[in-house]
Order: C-alpha cells, then sequence, then structure tokens
C-alpha cells in the first residue's frame, strides 16, 4: 500500500508544478499590467520593482496553490484512468477511495500549511505591500529640465525656461510662477540663471539673476508690487526622485490575522452596546415627548422635541447598521483565511472522479476542467461575500458555501465511480435530459 501511496502522489508532482507556475504566471501578468504605468513613471529602482512583485506574490500564491491541486488531480487520476491503471488497481481490490488517500491525506496538509501563511504571513506581506505602494504613490519622478514649455514638476510652482545649457545647467529666460500658499500669487522673472541640487537630491537650488518679482498686494487688490533683483536664490523642496519608505500602524481587514479582527470585533460589538443604550434612552425621551404632546399648550413644543429625537434615533440606527456590516466583514475575511485553504481537500474530492471520468490526462483537458471549477468556486465565493456584506447571509455559511457544494458534488462522484468496475463515461449525463427532449436512436 505505501509503494501504491508513493506512486499516487509521485503522479500528482509534475502536473501541480506545472498548474502552479501557470497560474501564479497569468496572476503576475495581470499584475504586470495594472502597475506598468506606475513603474515607467515613477522611475523605480529594479530592487524596488522586485519588492513589489515579492510581497504580492503572497496573496498570489494563496489562490493558486489550490487551483494547481485541482489541476494536478484531474491530470494525475486523467493519466491513470487513460493507461487503465485504475481499473487495473480496483481489479486487485483497492476502491477508488484507497486510490484517492494519498492525495487527499497530501490536500489536508497542504491546507494547513496555506491555512497558517493566509493568517499570519499574507496580512503582514499585505501591509507592507500597501504600504510601498502609498510611497510610491507619493513619489516624484525624475525631473527633466525642458525649454520652452511649461513644467508643472516643481510642487507650487510652473516654470518656464526659453534656453537651457544641459551641461552647465544655465539658464535663460527665465519665468516663474508661484501657485503656492501664499495669499496671493507671484511671478518671478529673470534673464539667467543656474540649477543646482543639493546632495540628496530632494532640494533644488535655483539662483536667479537680473529678475523682478511681481505681485498684487493681498490685503489691497488694486496695490501692485514690483521689486527688481540683481541676485535671487529660490529653494525647492521635494522635487527629487528618491523614494521615502514610511510605516503604517493602521490595518485593513486583510492585513489582519483573524485574532486581530476578532478583538476588533469585540470592540465593534461594545460600541453597537453603546448605540443601543442611546437609543433606548432616546426611546424613552419620545415617549415623554408625546405624553407631553397632550396637552394643548405643549404640543408644539412637544412636536418639535419629538421630531429631533427621531432624527436622533434614527441615526443611532444606521451608525448600529454600519458598525454590524464592518462586524460581519471582518468575519468573512476570518471565514475565508480558512475556506479557501480548505479547498485544496475539495477539489481532491471533485477533482479525483473527474479525472477517471475524463479518461485522459492531457493538458487541455486538466487545465480547462480546472479553470471551469475554480471560476464557479471563485463566483460562489464572490457571491456569497456580497450577501454577508449586505447582512442578507451570514459570513460562515457565505464564506463555506462554495466548499460545501462542490464538496457535496465530489462525494456524490466519488461514490457513483467507486460502484463502476471499470472508467466513467459521460453517458450517464444523458439521464438528465427529459426522455421527450432526447434524440431519438436510428432505426
Amino acid at each position: 500500500m505505501r509503494i501504491l501511496s508513493r506512486y499516487i502522489l509521485k503522479e500528482h508532482i509534475g502536473p501541480f508544478l506545472f498548474g502552479f507556475f501557470v497560474v501564479t504566471f497569468v496572476l503576475v501578468m495581470d499584475f504586470i499590467i495594472d502597475i506598468m504605468d506606475l513603474i515607467i513613471d515613477k522611475g523605480l529602482r529594479v530592487w524596488t520593482i522586485v519588492e513589489i512583485f515579492g510581497l504580492n506574490l503572497a496573496w498570489m500564491l494563496a489562490l493558486s496553490v489550490p487551483m494547481a491541486v485541482l489541476v494536478a488531480t484531474l491530470m494525475a487520476f486523467g493519466r491513470l484512468s487513460a493507461d487503465n491503471e485504475i481499473t487495473a488497481i480496483k481489479s486487485s481490490g483497492t476502491s477508488l477511495y484507497a486510490i484517492a488517500r494519498p492525495a487527499l491525506t497530501a490536500s489536508a496538509i497542504l491546507a494547513l500549511f496555506l491555512a497558517l501563511f493566509s493568517n499570519f504571513v499574507l496580512p503582514e506581506f499585505n501591509l507592507r505591500a500597501r504600504t510601498l505602494m502609498s510611497d510610491i504613490g507619493k513619489k516624484r519622478p525624475t525631473l527633466t529640465f525642458k525649454a520652452g514649455i511649461f513644467m508643472d514638476e516643481f510642487p507650487g510652482y510652473t516654470v518656464l525656461i526659453k534656453k537651457l545649457d544641459e551641461r552647465s545647467s544655465q539658464l535663460e529666460g527665465i519665468t516663474i510662477y508661484d501657485t503656492g500658499d501664499g495669499p496671493s500669487p507671484t511671478t518671478i522673472t529673470a534673464r539667467r540663471g543656474a540649477l543646482e541640487f543639493s546632495p540628496d537630491g530632494n532640494t533644488l537650488r535655483m539662483d536667479l539673476y537680473d529678475g523682478e518679482i511681481h505681485e498684487v498686494d493681498a490685503d489691497d487688490p488694486a496695490k501692485y508690487r514690483r521689486v527688481k533683483f540683481r541676485k535671487h536664490t529660490m529653494y525647492i523642496k521635494d522635487v527629487g526622485s528618491k523614494l521615502v519608505r514610511s510605516s503604517s500602524e493602521y490595518r485593513g481587514d486583510r492585513e489582519m490575522t483573524s485574532a486581530m479582527m476578532l478583538r476588533r470585533i469585540e470592540e465593534l460589538k461594545t460600541q453597537i452596546g453603546e448605540h443601543l443604550s442611546r437609543m433606548e434612552k432616546l426611546g424613552r425621551q419620545a415617549v415623554e415627548h408625546i405624553e407631553g404632546g397632550q396637552k394643548v399648550e405643549g404640543t408644539h413644543e412637544a412636536l418639535k422635541a419629538s421630531q429631533t429625537t427621531l432624527t436622533q434615533l434614527q441615526a443611532e440606527q444606521r451608525a448600529v447598521q454600519h458598525l454590524r456590516k464592518k462586524i460581519n466583514g471582518y468575519r468573512v475575511e476570518i471565514h475565508k483565511k480558512f475556506s479557501i485553504p480548505a479547498a485544496c481537500i475539495v477539489f481532491v474530492l471533485i477533482g479525483a472522479p473527474l479525472g477517471v471520468m475524463a479518461r485522459r490526462g492531457g493538458i487541455a483537458i486538466g487545465v480547462g476542467l480546472s479553470l471551469g471549477f475554480f471560476l464557479l468556486y471563485w463566483a460562489f465565493l464572490i457571491g456569497g461575500e456580497e450577501l454577508a456584506d449586505r447582512l442578507i447571509a451570514p459570513a460562515a455559511l457565505a464564506m463555506w458555501s462554495p466548499n460545501i457544494f462542490i464538496g457535496a458534488a465530489g462525494i456524490l462522484l466519488m461514490r457513483r465511480t467507486v460502484r463502476e468496475t471499470t472508467a466513467l463515461s459521460w453517458e450517464w449525463t444523458k439521464r438528465l435530459i427529459p426522455r421527450s427532449w432526447r434524440k431519438p436512436s436510428p432505426g
């Protein structure tokens, strides 16, 4: 039996690696398309680009591993069925349950490690990836000075240079529009100037010669100020292309472990209790206002107080509803951390009988069926998450329903395959078609 188990597992290794690399490659290419413009515009270094992909590779692995398991199971059992090895093993008295047991055991171990990865490693990678992308978004592209065009890359300034000597950084015909936080816009003109960056490359020093400063008086717009200068030096900060790294204490739901989210849920429940207490107090006030309104002389005042109380009650109710949605959102993420890894086991249950039924271990059939079932699984998952976010379905049912439905279908197919002495064909599907719709047989 050990020899058979090792043989079954060996048949899965190649297809698993193939499916893993193909799915990961597809996800990486899709990610590259999304961030290509950002990489080009920001002029990032190679190491920074590698870090971006390394951090985002974590969530890709969480998706590619279960699908690779499905690919491996379909292709491995399809190959065994096509070569009649399944039939030979069954004839020796070994059922499909025993044949699939090694793959189920391996998938359970893989699901355990993937669950630990999703709960402890993935949140940290997601946090670092978000922080890095935020820092990149704040990074300014490398400045390129061009003559004859308006340049707005400078924070708070728009610059026009008529002539530029790139070797000596000497300028001629300079016009600068100061659009910063000052009370009124300022225009600076100079016949010539020179550029120089600070040692860290983040501050630009601009020496201007033989120019004028034009400014409107903010207190009295009718007054106009013009100042001539022989030399005027300007310092423009934060113009360099250096990537400034930062840290973030805030964590989104996908950047938390399950323990962090459970603590957050308890905090939100406490807030809901406070809102409910205020609603109860407002309800008592509303009753008092109604009772006060029964007196003729206090009807108008009581009506106004009742309307105010009703508005406050509605605001408290909306706050409670918002907090309940947040709690359900956290619960969805908690269950998702374990339901997606559990899909490794479910995909073996559905993949083993389907592989036997397909009777071919080819790449096209394996990948095609895998893609179809994975899309079905993902559609269930996304639909369930949407229902949970709207408080229509419990978070646990929403996140585990794909595993329940596909797993149940896999168990039914497995039982049917076990009862067969040979590999199944697709003829059984004709029974699903009403007899009146079937095409009559010839003759």
